[in-house]
């Protein structure tokens, strides 16, 4: 049997710590995994970050054969040239150039990688800071410790626990058994399911423990989904959350998107945003589909119907915006603002789950339209 287990979700919510907008800084500690992805949608390239760090330096003289690098805590303001998530190792790196910090121990203008990880706290600096941006990290704070659901994709021998979250679908334990399957032999057969099961009661639990969860789906192609049900039901398992179960073509990670696209969670659970994201890039995709002029993609065309006050729901991947230059992002921000200014919303769409990639593959950016608008 195989048995993968990965990081676990928590479930607090981000903290505006300081907030001066007439200097450009916001201080932010950050709580959850979430609140990291919040942090690498809002570190752009040429702003200042000011946050404790460590770095290695060298104790003793050049000649000293003795001499030795240790590393050593410091404050440092670093100019950013990149940002990267890593949601496997929970942490956001934010790559610049030193600016400031203590001058016997380091050179300004020398290059540092700051590891930000849940529990730090930063102050960010930006000459100007988006009003798109602002309203991320108003509904990150707001966000509070909501609930988060816990998917169970299944069928004979193979079992995925994944949880699906702000940012994305994060898997947490991966099962992989062989089940008996001698003709004839339904004891055997019946005794390495209830194996089986049992490791996956075993991964639930623990994730239960672990993280803060709200709802249960467990899903799959066919009916071992249903007797896993039962057998989680009679697993003694205190303050178990709602169960449900929910047909889907396959297992794993397309499996959640199915779950999310269903709209499964948002029955049960506020509204989960990764689940809205799939739904709004599936009905672009229909309506591009069906060449019915209610959905736009590409830069010009929903600039163009921008520009017309006919968006309804533009959609952005958080890739586009992060590796736009200067003057990219400056179109986006009049773009982004023209379509709040005529009633529409924004929806930064995040890469790190199927409908992110999809976006992205019809160049990052695409529109729901209220009505169309002929050439």
């Amino acid at each position: 049997m195989f048995i993968d287990h990965m990081d676990s979700l928590d479930g607090s919510n981000l903290k505006i710590l300081k907030r001066n907008l007439k200097e450009g800084r916001i201080t932010i500690k950050i709580e959850t995994l979430d609140d990291l992805w919040h942090l690498y949608n809002t570190v752009m390239p040429g702003d200042k970050v000011i946050s404790r760090t460590t770095r290695r330096i060298r104790i003793g003289g050049e000649d000293d054969r003795k001499q030795e690098s240790i590393r050593k805590p410091m404050t440092l303001v670093i100019e950013v040239e990149d940002v990267s998530f890593h949601s496997f190792s929970n942490r956001v790196r934010i790559k610049g150039k030193i600016m400031e910090g203590p001058s016997d121990l380091i050179s300004i203008g020398s290059y540092h990688t700051i590891n930000i990880e849940m529990g730090n706290i930063l102050t960010i600096i930006k000459d100007r800071w988006p009003k798109y941006i602002l309203d991320r990290l108003k509904n990150a704070e707001k966000a509070g410790a909501r609930p988060i659901a816990l998917l169970v994709t299944i069928e004979d021998g193979t079992a995925e626990i994944l949880l699906a979250a702000d940012f994305g679908i994060r898997e947490v334990v991966r099962i992989r058994t062989s089940i008996s399957r001698k003709r004839g032999d339904q004891k055997s057969y019946d005794a390495t399911m209830r194996e089986f099961f049992q490791e996956v009661v075993t991964g639930v639990r623990t994730a239960l423990e672990q993280n803060n969860i709200g709802l249960i789906v467990i899903c799959g192609p066919g009916f071992v989904k249903d007797h896993f049900r039962e057998h989680l039901l009679s697993a003694g398992i205190k303050n178990l959350p709602p169960v449900t179960v929910e047909s889907t073509n396959t297992t794993g990670i397309p499996a959640a998107k199915e779950i999310l696209y269903k709209g499964v969670i948002s029955r049960t659970l506020s509204d989960l945003k990764i689940e809205t994201e799939t739904q709004l890039v599936e009905e672009v995709l229909t309506h591009i589909a069906k060449d019915d002029g209610l959905a736009t993609y590409g830069d010009a065309e929903v600039a163009r119907a921008a520009q017309y006050g006919a968006i309804e729901h533009l959609l952005i991947t958080d890739k586009k915006l992060r590796g736009a230059e200067d003057d990219k992002r400056r179109w986006l921000d009049r773009v982004i603002r023209d379509t709040e200014k005529s009633g529409g919303s924004l929806h930064i769409v995040s890469t790190e789950h199927p409908a992110g990639d999809q976006l992205n593959h019809i160049s990052g950016i695409a529109a729901i339209l209220r009505f169309r608008i002929d050439h």
